[in-house]
């Protein structure tokens, strides 16, 4: 059923942007706005028959399999009423960032007819329907790429409070509510009382291990990583091609009509201000998770200056420095451009030199 609703969808797009395309080309514009309109709703239009095409097929099962080792290694860290707590605010945090996003549309879209038809009566609803579709798919597909990266950073951060715990307690005292959680070997059960040899033994073998199964989470989440940047490499890259089309056409506009038609310049800036909006939480998401994953090697280091470590427990934490330099992440498109803050800059740059010289031309 989901597969046929997918189909449906696909074809809606398709006859959508050959229709949008078509008008585009029989309107009274000029080369240069047929060929930026035109660049516009394929770019659109692509990027949403893209993301349904791959969901089912190339990406049917790597969603799934995320959230699955996403579950997987929330359960190492935190308590069943813990998790619980958490699953709740992120419903209500999607809940708000879906009715945030549907709003922001509707307004949108509606003030865009408004501006044509000079009328505030009710539009046609199939006509804000066929509007915000597309829209509708691509931001919703950021939104997704979005709150898993921030999923995957909120993983990275419980490994580094781990880590944080165990830098500040000393190695003569063993972490007890690590002991606890299924991450470290938990302790036996002894009749008798054991020795001050056996205790200090235990204490070392406990701590060694401690950080070992932090390696292993380390590891799962480097592979959820590169999950997520081959899943939505493509998305990705078709989201940044569309972002960049929408402000040059909204340049272009803006510098068109600047004198002529406030109302339509006003528009122009608010849909270019929704599209930098979802660049800008892409790429800060893709920072943030970035750079909690690189805090985990200073932290081990800051591990490894105590004085009263063991060789043993040393050994483990320089496999473990080693593994993490090793082992950083990036969200990349396709492998062509990095997704982070230099590169938000770069497009802020870009777009601000683009309008300095053409406003000149």
């Amino acid at each position: 059923m989901c597969r046929i609703w997918s189909i449906i969808w696909i074809t809606l797009l398709a006859a959508s942007e050959y229709i949008s395309v078509i008008k585009i080309i029989t309107a009274s514009f000029t080369a240069k706005q047929k060929i930026v309109n035109t660049l516009f709703f394929v770019s659109v239009y692509s990027f949403s028959i893209f993301s349904i095409f791959l969901s089912l097929t190339v990406n049917r099962d790597k969603i799934p399999e995320i959230l699955e080792k996403l579950s997987e290694i929330e359960q190492l860290f935190s308590t069943k009423k813990y998790r619980s707590q958490i699953y709740k605010h992120t419903r209500l945090c999607l809940i708000l960032q879906f009715t945030v996003l549907i709003s922001t549309l509707l307004t949108l879209s509606y003030f865009g007819i408004y501006i044509v038809r000079r009328d505030i009566t009710l539009p046609n609803t199939d006509e804000i329907f066929f509007e915000i579709l597309p829209m509708v798919f691509n931001s919703v597909g950021i939104l997704y790429f979005l709150n898993l990266v921030l999923l995957l950073r909120n993983k990275y951060k419980c490994l580094n409070s781990e880590l944080e715990t165990s830098a500040l307690t000393p190695c003569k005292v063993t972490n007890s509510n690590c002991c606890k959680r299924n991450c470290v070997t938990p302790i036996d059960t002894f009749r008798i009382k054991p020795s001050f040899n056996q205790q200090r033994h235990y204490r070392k073998s406990s701590r060694r291990q401690h950080f070992r199964n932090l390696r292993i989470i380390y590891s799962q989440l480097h592979d959820v990583a590169l999950l997520i940047n081959s899943t939505y490499g493509i998305l990705l890259l078709c989201a940044t091609v569309w972002v960049s089309v929408s402000i040059i056409s909204g340049v272009n506009y803006i510098i068109e009509f600047k004198r002529t038609a406030h109302l339509f310049v006003i528009e122009t800036v608010l849909w270019c201000s929704f599209s930098m909006s979802l660049m800008t939480v892409m790429t800060v998401s893709c920072s943030l998770a970035v750079n909690e994953c690189n805090r985990s090697p200073v932290i081990v280091q800051k591990i490894m200056l105590h004085d009263d470590i063991d060789s043993e427990v040393m050994k483990e934490l320089e496999m473990m420095f080693i593994q993490f330099k090793f082992m950083k992440i990036g969200f990349s498109a396709c492998g062509m451009f990095r997704i982070d803050l230099p590169f938000l800059c770069g497009i802020f740059c870009a777009t601000l030199s683009y309008l300095i010289i053409v406003s000149q031309l």
